[in-house]
């Protein structure tokens, strides 16, 4: 496994407005279409470590080469830019089209049914800023990334229990430090001490 495989994370959205669906319309290939992320919206917390969230144009430009795989299977190519996979950055997030192979008819019908209701991507962060006003629940803007896949999935893939892909706990642990702020004024010991012998002592 090389370096950069190691750079690899896993994120999985499941919610509502971000299902992916399947269109047909008539002279037309059958397309899985849905987003992969949504700007600017701060996830859950990751394991309870940090919150996370995508800057708009995150991806622009790093989407040359992207594919899209049935549950992260990648034996079970469903698309690849720039062909069979469109990938683009709109005012919402991250939009993706996959126009699948024959084969894949069997998976169109979990899709419509809501058996699979979510998305996920593959990523490799480029640039990334934290911002720890909040030290309990910093929160990690990533600002540029490299995408590498996208796909339908049931539930979501976690880094941590994910084979060749970077761990929650690493990117936290990776997050640069903070200094501690450093005091501008010099201690004035001597009167220091004269206000506490004039505490001690007042008649």
């Amino acid at each position: 496994m090389n370096s950069l495989d190691k750079q690899k994370e896993i994120r999985s959205i499941l919610i509502p407005e971000n299902k992916p669906e399947v269109r047909k319309i008539d002279g037309q290939p059958t397309k899985i279409i849905g987003y992969a992320v949504r700007w600017n919206q701060l996830s859950n917390p990751i394991w309870g470590m940090f919150q996370e969230q995508f800057r708009k144009g995150a991806f622009t430009n790093r989407m040359a080469d992207v594919y899209a795989a049935w549950q992260h299977d990648e034996r079970e190519i469903l698309g690849r830019t720039p062909s069979t996979l469109q990938v683009e950055e709109d005012e919402i997030g991250l939009r993706y089209e996959i126009e699948p192979p024959s084969w894949a008819d069997k998976y169109l019908e979990t899709i419509e049914r809501g058996d699979v209701r979510g998305s996920s991507f593959i990523f490799r962060a480029v640039k990334e800023e934290w911002n720890e006003t909040n030290p309990d629940m910093p929160i990690r803007t990533v600002v540029e990334a490299e995408l590498i896949e996208v796909s339908p999935v049931t539930r979501p893939a976690y880094p941590s229990s994910s084979v060749g892909t970077r761990s929650e706990e690493e990117v936290f642990k990776s997050r640069p430090a903070i200094p501690m702020p450093k005091s501008t004024e010099t201690p004035d010991l001597e009167a220091e001490q004269r206000a506490r012998q004039l505490h001690l002592y007042k008649p």
